[in-house]
């Protein structure tokens, strides 16, 4: 007969990084209050699995069904709590090394203590026993906000229970892997410092690939909110190209564009200052500046270049480039500074 027997849960603690994760079990967190920071974190679903010693039916879903490699698997998509009353003289004790230090774990759900399990008790119990009690054996997949998307009690075929994670997972797409979660938690500290140090690039290639990522997570937010702060940063910059287009300042404005869309790769604020950048080229004044700008920029290095043969006795080659600027350059400001300029420096 299958057996359902009331349980009285506990609490428990957070993850994942007290044992390394691996295919071949299922990382149990430690801490109730924890478990559900996680999933708000990661934007994944939670697995409660509630489990009573000694009967059948839990030993049975215990061992062929929880413990299954596609049962495992699927976990990796959650964060996983267990609860169960068992003392560590009833279920043993097995050594394990983890960061190089000695740790006591049960020997029968093996990533977690028995003090954390019995803990468990009292927050599944508070959060979800109906009348009093709760049915074992059960697997419940909740959302982080403790919505109830499956209960399975008793022993069910492997595929009810893969539906149940595939169920739950749909309402929370794209979370973040256990794995991701550190380098997301130190990008958003480094990306912090950027914003600050003016290193936008650095930001965006972090932040963007988050941001444009549909997902529940709180740090998938940060992450948006992240590359707000930075296109809002981008806008304040673009209000000055458009200070100095109204002073018909082109130069200075053709320069912010260009270096706008360098620092701003990737993001919106490129996009903006392309956009601007080519209804300016069409402007005839804008074009006329550009070029006019140019001229002078092409004299400057001519005469610059001229003046340093002559000042290494190279006079030959420096009157020659004297010759090209009052040729062709003579409306600029270096063609009129050389014309300006004593017979002694014009030969």
């Amino acid at each position: 007969m299958n057996a359902l027997s009331t349980l009285a849960l506990c609490s428990l603690l957070l993850p994942a990084s007290a044992v390394a994760r691996a295919d071949s079990q299922i990382i149990f967190a430690e801490s109730y209050e924890k478990a559900f920071e996680e999933a708000n974190e990661r934007g994944v679903p939670l697995m409660i699995c509630v489990i009573e010693d000694d009967e059948e039916a839990n030993d049975d879903v215990w061992l062929n069904t929880i413990n299954a490699p596609e049962f495992v698997k699927a976990t990796q998509g959650t964060v996983n709590l267990l609860a169960n009353r068992g003392t560590q003289e009833m279920h043993g004790v097995k050594e394990v090394e983890v960061d190089g230090k000695p740790r006591r774990l049960c020997a029968k759900f093996g990533t977690i203590t028995c003090m954390d399990h019995v803990r468990m008790e009292i927050g599944v119990f508070r959060d979800f026993a109906q009348n009093g009690i709760i049915k074992t054996p059960q697997v419940m997949l909740i959302l982080p906000d403790q919505t109830i998307v499956a209960a399975l009690i008793d022993r069910h075929p492997m595929p009810d229970f893969l539906d149940a994670f595939k169920k739950a997972s749909k309402q929370l797409p794209n979370g973040l892997s256990h794995e991701e979660v550190a380098s997301v938690r130190q990008g958003l500290k480094d990306a912090h410092v950027w914003l600050e140090q003016g290193e936008i690039q650095k930001v965006i290639q972090f932040a963007s690939p988050l941001a444009s990522r549909e997902s529940s997570s709180s740090l998938v937010g940060q992450a948006a909110a992240m590359m707000k702060r930075v296109e809002a940063r981008g806008r304040e910059e673009l209000s000055v190209v458009e200070d100095h287009l109204k002073q018909k300042q082109y130069v200075p404005a053709m320069a912010m564009l260009e270096d706008l869309i360098q620092r701003y790769r990737r993001s919106i604020i490129e996009a903006e200052a392309k956009e601007q950048k080519v209804q300016l080229m069409k402007n005839r004044e804008v074009k006329a500046a550009l070029a006019a700008a140019r001229r002078e920029e092409s004299a400057r290095k001519l005469l610059e270049t001229a003046d340093a043969l002559a000042e290494k006795g190279q006079d030959s080659r420096a009157v020659k480039l004297y010759e090209r600027i009052r040729d062709r350059f003579a409306d600029t400001e270096a063609g009129r500074e050389l014309a300006e300029r004593g017979s002694d420096e014009n030969p």
